[in-house]
């Protein structure tokens, strides 16, 4: 039989054929499987995938707060948390003692944190584990005991401006004071990564759509000075100490451009320390809370009367021998002390309530009205932080008879202190009102709404003349430094009894506002006591003046003003220039 010398290579051939036929096959079915397995996986297998993926959340820094000079009052920092993975515990009997005996904690307490989470791998029993424990924690190596970074908030400052800069919370979000005004800016933009892990939760690799970077959160720099607020934050607790009082507050401002300087609360807090401390505490009353001003009012009805020439500077004004004077409408005022004849401005220097409630009897209510809320008061001052009050001021509409006399001696309206501090800036700033700024200002800084002229600059100039004479032969006269002319007015503002009615007889808020130096004014600083002991003092001029004038002058001295000098005089101001007045009611802005 012949046979073919082909066949064989042909039926190689033949086999061939057919094996690449069937591994085509088999490719393209995995091929096919894989794109099935990428676009439409059963549910099975993609809960197997899922399983497989992990993410991670990145967390930025927050932007820290700085005062003017670059001095940190918040930060974020590093610290870790302290926790067990009770499935890596090597003696589960001694493992709570070993830790207790190393690290300090209660080894009960540490057995009852793993028994209620025996099947977790995460029972965290130190939220920040203090740096005397993680030193301590290095040196050691106890299975099933581990860290972790976490990002943490500190307040290096402690107590100082605590009320002003507020505190966040666990979740790192701003709650109060500065830290909640700005938590736009300094809150952190979290990032993410995700992977594909193994199963000894090792990262097989990642995909570039799946990673998102983290972004910290901006600084910002407050118009406050460390230095200006720890010198008020001395002075404020000195005060309310001596007197007994029940708390007090103290503004310095920069009368020209409106940054608050220092803003102290007494007393004061830490925020590190908020959780353990009553809410009242936390509390800004700077610009929360809001009081009957008593004299330190008369000011601003006084500049306006005179610029309106109700009232001439040296016209006198009887506020009787007796220290009495009963009203038209049978309302019975007295003063301290009896004054007898008095000038207009003696009004002023001697804060006679007779002398004001005459002046103000020849005004209407409405104009009455118009002069108050011209310097700000029954509205916010726009200064932005959390909690500001608008204040009381009752529309004329309501008020009563008694009110034409109660609104020019700081009765029947409310005002929180910021509010009476930005308006006490009026007579150093020629007469312009301006908004509170808190941030400092430079040129990425939008500019703050043009001021509002509520007093023309010789009306302005006039009354902080009288207030220097306040300070030099009045009330004031415990302010009256060696170092600077101070121009002030004090205050001393019986408590309304809101449940019987009338006025408290023994409680009092104990008030001073000043600035300096007198010819270039370059702060303006309120103090306000509240319930003083009478025992002890509670006039304004006794209480609030003295701690005034020390903030002042350290205050001025560490701004690099210098003293006066024996040879400076104040000259008398011509009160309208041209000899013209300026209408209130033809102010412009400027």
């Amino acid at each position: 039989m012949r046979i073919d010398p082909t066949y064989g290579a042909t039926r190689v051939l033949r086999v061939g054929r057919i094996m690449i036929v069937m591994l085509s096959i088999v490719f393209i079915g995995m091929i096919a499987r894989v794109a099935q397995l990428q676009t439409r996986p059963s549910a099975a297998i993609a809960g197997l995938l899922d399983s497989q993926k992990s993410t991670r959340h990145l967390m930025g820094r927050r932007g820290a707060l700085l005062d003017r000079r670059g001095r940190p009052l918040a930060v974020t920092r590093v610290a870790h948390r302290l926790f067990i993975d009770p499935l890596l515990i090597r003696n589960r009997k001694t493992f709570p003692e070993h830790v207790a005996q190393e690290l300090d904690y209660d080894p009960v307490w540490i057995e009852q944190m793993i028994s209620a989470r025996s099947s977790s791998r995460y029972v965290v029993i130190d939220h920040r584990i203090s740096d005397h424990r993680m030193n301590r924690l290095t040196d050691l190596n106890i299975p099933g005991l581990a860290i972790e970074p976490i990002l943490v908030r500190d307040y290096p400052q402690n107590v100082l401006a605590g009320q002003l800069v507020g505190f966040v919370g666990h979740d790192g979000g701003g709650l109060e004071g500065l830290e909640r005004l700005f938590d736009p800016r300094l809150r952190p933009q979290p990032g993410m990564v995700e992977y594909l892990r193994d199963a000894q939760y090792q990262p097989l690799w990642i995909e570039s759509t799946a990673y998102r970077p983290q972004r910290d959160g901006q600084f910002v720099q407050l118009a406050l000075d460390l230095r200006l607020q720890s010198i008020a934050q001395e002075h404020l607790a000195e005060a309310v100490t001596r007197y007994g009082a029940v708390s007090g507050q103290m503004i310095v401002m920069d009368p020209y451009s409106g940054e608050i300087l220092a803003m102290a609360t007494h007393p004061s807090f830490d925020p590190a320390q908020f959780a353990d401390l009553p809410a009242e505490i936390w509390r800004n009353r700077c610009v929360t809370d809001i009081f009957e001003p008593g004299s330190i009012f008369k000011p601003f009805v006084w500049s306006a009367v005179t610029e309106l020439q109700v009232m001439n500077p040296q016209e006198l004004v009887d506020c009787t021998t007796t220290g009495y004077w009963i009203t038209p409408y049978g309302r019975r005022l007295r003063d301290a002390r009896p004054k007898g004849l008095l000038t207009w401005d003696e009004v002023l220097v001697q804060s006679s309530n007779i002398g004001m409630a005459k002046a103000a009897e020849k005004l209407t209510a409405r104009q009455l009205f118009d002069i108050v809320s011209r310097f700000g008061f029954g509205q916010s001052t726009g200064s932005g932080l959390p909690g500001e009050t608008d204040g009381v001021l009752h529309p004329h509409a309501v008020w009563t008879r008694y009110s034409q006399s109660s609104v020019p001696i700081g009765q029947e309206i409310g005002v929180s202190a910021l509010q009476i501090t930005r308006a006490f800036c009026t007579f150093a700033n020629d007469g312009l009102l301006i908004r509170p700024r808190v941030k400092i200002a430079h040129q990425n800084i939008p500019p703050n709404p043009i001021p509002v002229r509520v007093l023309s600059t010789a009306a302005a100039a006039k009354t902080r003349f009288v207030l220097r004479q306040v300070v030099a032969e009045g009330t004031g006269r415990k302010a009256n430094s060696k170092l600077y002319e101070i121009f002030g007015k004090t205050g001393t503002a019986q408590l309304p009894d809101f449940e019987n009615g009338g006025y408290h007889q023994n409680r009092y808020v104990s008030s001073f506002m000043a600035g300096a130096p007198y010819d270039q004014p370059r702060l303006i600083v309120g103090c306000f006591i509240h319930q003083p002991d009478r025992a002890i003092g509670h006039y304004g001029g006794t209480v609030a003046a003295p701690a005034v004038m020390r903030v002042l002058e350290q205050s001025l001295l560490y701004l690099g003003v210098p003293p006066k000098t024996t040879d400076d005089t104040i000259n008398t101001p011509t009160l309208y220039a041209h000899g013209e007045s300026q209408s209130l009611d033809a102010r412009t802005e400027r």
